[in-house]
């Protein structure tokens, strides 16, 4: 944790700018994937929140073909003590299946295809039996899906809202792009690690915050370690099966990227693996 950006580590600098989320913000939600990025974040977060008696909310979607670790982690982050909230989501969202010409999107919790699920449906979770939001239809895309419960949210509490983001732009030029280009889009108080979300070209209130995006891949285990954070156990067995700290990643399995580590399934969960194998098209 020994990185230095303008005179300040990136720990102190990620804490500074969560208190700025809790002193301007009553009503904050963070997107968490279940991977070690939003896991530090949310962790950090929860230490912030705690120490001035702050709540926030977790938004949280399940992709159906994920690791059984990465469910198990959701689950005992579930426990923080200053989360109010936990929106659990297993609805049928559109993802990109890049493995098949054939079928190029599939659905997942799709109720035509549960004898194919490569889970059984979460307890306790936000599904078609019970959801909240008027405006969700089978087949939505994940991309649209984020930008309505981000409004959706907002409308709820009738007041602006901030939603944290655990990106760090080390990763890619694209997620380096979000934070750079601040002449190009609407801050917070002029602090450029932040963004205005826009649908269909109009502002809505809702400022996404981007905490740890100066971090690199060594500072998140490094707070994982210094601060005796819970972590996703699959990276571990990632790491044993050869994959470095830059090179782990977790998303739905069949996207243009991610197909080419497809064959990890079978490596670090062979009963996953199968399923995974058999839940969408392949020709």
């Amino acid at each position: 944790m020994a990185k230095k950006y303008l005179e300040k580590n990136v720990l102190d600098a990620a804490i500074e700018r969560l208190e700025i989320m809790f002193h301007n913000f009553d009503h904050i939600y963070f997107s968490f994937s279940g991977g070690k990025d939003s896991s530090v974040m949310i962790q950090l977060a929860n230490k912030v929140a705690k120490k001035l008696n702050k709540q926030f909310d977790v938004l949280f979607i399940d992709l159906e073909a994920q690791y059984y670790y990465t469910i198990e982690h959701v689950e005992e982050l579930k426990q923080l003590s200053q989360i109010r909230d936990f929106y659990h989501i297993a609805l049928p969202i559109a993802l990109r299946n890049a493995i098949s010409v054939l079928q190029p999107k599939w659905i997942c919790w799709e109720e035509e295809s549960k004898h194919l699920w490569v889970r059984d449906m979460p307890k306790n979770c936000i599904n078609m039996n019970n959801c909240p939001f008027p405006w969700f239809k089978k087949g939505e895309e994940f991309e649209q899906f984020i930008l309505q419960f981000a409004n959706w949210y907002q409308k709820k509490h009738g007041t602006k809202v901030a939603c944290g983001i655990g990106i760090r732009t080390d990763e890619s030029l694209n997620r380096f792009r979000t934070i750079a280009f601040h002449n190009k889009k609407i801050i917070f108080e002029n602090h450029h690690w932040t963004t205005k979300l826009k649908i269909h070209e109009k502002h809505i209130e809702v400022y996404n915050f981007y905490p740890i995006y100066d971090w690199t891949a060594e500072d998140i285990w490094g707070a994982v370690s210094q601060l005796d954070f819970k972590f996703n156990y699959i990276y571990e067995l990632m790491y044993k099966n050869g994959l470095s700290i830059y090179e782990q990643r977790l998303c739905q399995p069949y996207g243009d990227d991610q197909k080419n580590g497809l064959d990890q399934f079978k490596s670090l969960e062979y009963e996953t693996w199968s399923k995974v194998l058999n839940r969408v098209n392949r020709c």
